[in-house]
């Protein structure tokens, strides 16, 4: 099958999943081949550049090894194998070996034809025969996971390892329409993923910002609740609660905290200190200030992922000395475009190999 027919498949098929790929035409999809890899008929036949004929060349087996709790990164990661052409074997978090355990999949790989269906295999196993036998690995997951998978692989394989991220929001001052902003991003998928902001940082007024961001969080919680947790999750966010409490006890000019009632369904914290650290996730956020100097952030900045913004324009040079791999309007921070460089790497070329012909 041609890279066009498959565009145009990929295009059919991601109609019903707009929310984790965006709206996409198969021209679109053409475009951005054509843009990573110099030409929409790349991987078809030989382009010549300069004195060379080159033709880029998918990987014979392509291994996803996904994570349950981001499942569109999973259906991102499928969808970018299938465009290249290549043969995909997509490990599952789950017992059985089939797509049912992440149901997005389900319903993505059913809406294909038989002939990308024919490229998908799906499997709950990581076997070493599994591992060595694909020339491409592509791995989601915990430093600690995407460490032991790597330990597992020869140099020849291509690994591309998408590990411990963190990212944060920005705002100019407290403002309602803020608030509701980061409380989208904040809430969306429990903060499972890399966008998901641990943080949001305020550069005029953060210990009024966050009363206003508690309210907010509720108001989405109302909407769309979380959902259940595990015990040591709910467990994590319960003792962050009473270790703050405290603090905010002794020092409540530096330490506010906002809780939703009877539950762990959101919680709010406001930190005078600049440091970024991790949340225990599930939709708990911190409220911080902006420090004069950004590399007061401390050592989480080496894992940055995204940044969200508010206003975008006038504050983008203020973290651009950060060097995130991706920038964004608050709101928008769990809703990458398709063709993002997700980590800083180009999706598709990352993927392919390129045989030339020298004239």
């Amino acid at each position: 099958m041609l890279t066009e027919q498959r565009a145009h498949h990929l295009a059919k098929a991601s109609e019903a999943f707009q929310a984790f790929l965006g709206q996409i035409t198969a021209n679109e999809l053409l475009d951005w081949v054509s843009h990573e890899l110099g030409h929409p008929e790349a991987l078809d036949e030989f382009q010549q550049v300069g004195d060379i004929l080159t033709k880029a060349t998918p990987p014979k087996h392509l291994l996803h090894i996904i994570s349950g709790n981001t499942p569109h990164a999973g259906l991102q990661s499928l969808l970018r194998g299938l465009l290249v052409g290549a043969q995909n074997t997509i490990k599952l978090p789950a017992t059985k070996a089939d797509c049912e355990s992440i149901p997005e999949i389900t319903a993505f790989y059913r809406a294909l034809p038989k002939e990308l269906q024919q490229l998908c295999l799906f499997t709950s196993e990581l076997s070493d025969s599994l591992l060595a036998s694909a020339d491409c690995v592509i791995a989601i997951g915990s430093d600690r996971a995407i460490e032991s998978i790597h330990q597992r692989l020869k140099p020849q394989q291509r690994f591309i390892p998408h590990g411990h991220k963190i990212s944060f929001g920005l705002i100019d001052k407290p403002s309602t329409k803020n608030a509701q902003l980061a409380a989208t991003d904040a809430s969306l998928y429990n903060q499972q993923g890399c966008l998901s902001p641990h943080a949001i940082y305020v550069k005029q007024g953060a210990e009024d910002f966050a009363p206003m961001l508690a309210k907010a969080m509720e108001t989405f919680n109302q909407r769309d609740p979380r959902g259940p947790i595990g015990l040591s999750e709910s467990g994590s966010i319960r003792n962050l609660r009473e270790t703050v409490r405290y603090q905010a006890a002794q020092e409540p000019d530096n330490y506010q905290l906002y809780e939703s009632k009877g539950d762990t369904s959101w919680t709010v914290i406001y930190e005078n200190s600049p440091t970024l650290r991790p949340s225990p996730q599930n939709r708990t956020i911190y409220v911080r200030p902006w420090p004069d100097n950004p590399l007061d952030l401390g050592k989480e900045v080496e894992y940055l992922s995204t940044i969200a913004l508010s206003p975008l324009s006038a504050l983008l040079k203020t973290v651009e000395c950060l060097t995130p791999a991706r920038v964004c309007q608050l709101g928008k921070a769990q809703h990458p475009h398709l063709f993002w460089h997700h980590d800083g790497i180009a999706p598709l070329a990352s993927l392919v190999t390129c045989l030339d012909i020298h004239l």
